[in-house]
């Protein structure tokens, strides 16, 4: 800031002789004058600030407003960098894919069911469908048909790990459409949530099981296996908790890479 030629400040409209001074949206601010148009924050310690039509806001305040995106759960905006899970046309927090019955959090490899846009883990998906009495007659693949349950992948705000459109598949016995991402999946397969595997009806022949990978593990394996053409037991280890992947993943896919 030169000395000669104070700088106005874009939110007071007063001039800057403070030694220290903000710079956000290409604009310069007193440290007190940078805050939320909506809850009057003060963004002068905060990482990020958002603007809109000439307005600032705070991280929650915009997304809340302006996000395309609402969790299904808490109705809160969702930002296009956090991960996320799809459940039909719902979306939903990590933390807010949750049991409604039991507030037990769902992750991969839980089986689950769904009522409308409510998620429940298997025990009380099976309760809210059949009763309190349990049937050990009646799978719980029948039961998810019956309630509408699904099995979906993790996905991010941006989309799947899937390039290009999914295409549609009908599914005849939810009346729905889900979208098929080209994996397999077994013939007795119940509602469960698993990385990129969708479950299809039970007439549907066994497939091999084919692995997606994000961008950036698909990186990450690259440019690892580059230099270590032949890893142990702790060399994987090591790359998985790098790429979120499991060691079985890494060691069945090392050579396709």
């Amino acid at each position: 800031m030169s000395p000669e030629k104070p700088a106005l400040c874009a939110g007071c409209g007063g001039k800057i002789s403070d030694r220290y001074y903000l710079l956000a949206v290409d604009k310069q601010w007193h440290l007190r004058c940078l805050k939320c148009c909506e809850c009057k924050l003060a963004l002068e310690s905060e990482l990020t600030c958002f603007a809109k039509d000439g307005s600032i806001y705070c991280k929650e305040d915009y997304y809340r407003r302006f996000s395309v995106q609402r969790c299904a759960r808490c109705h809160l905006g969702i930002s296009a960098s956090e991960m996320v899970m799809r459940a039909r046309d719902s979306v939903y927090h990590l933390s807010c894919f949750t049991c409604t019955t039991c507030n037990k959090t769902l992750t991969t490899g839980d089986h689950f069911g769904m009522k409308d846009s409510l998620v429940y883990c298997r025990l009380h998906f099976e309760t809210l469908v059949q009763g309190p009495e349990y049937h050990p007659q009646l799978n719980f693949a029948e039961l998810a048909a019956k309630g509408g349950g699904l099995a979906l992948p993790y996905f991010n705000g941006t989309g799947t790990a899937q390039k290009g459109r999914p295409r549609k598949r009908k599914s005849p016995a939810m009346g729905i459409d889900i979208p098929s991402y080209n994996t397999g999946c077994n013939e007795n397969d119940t509602d469960h949530l698993d990385r990129d595997q969708q479950s299809y009806p039970q007439t549907q022949k066994t497939k091999r099981m084919r692995t997606s990978f994000k961008h950036h593990q698909l990186r990450t394996m690259k440019s690892y296996f580059a230099i270590n053409h032949n890893p142990d037991a702790k060399d994987l280890k090591q790359l998985a908790q790098k790429t979120g992947l499991t060691k079985r993943v890494l060691q069945q896919d090392a050579h396709q890479v």
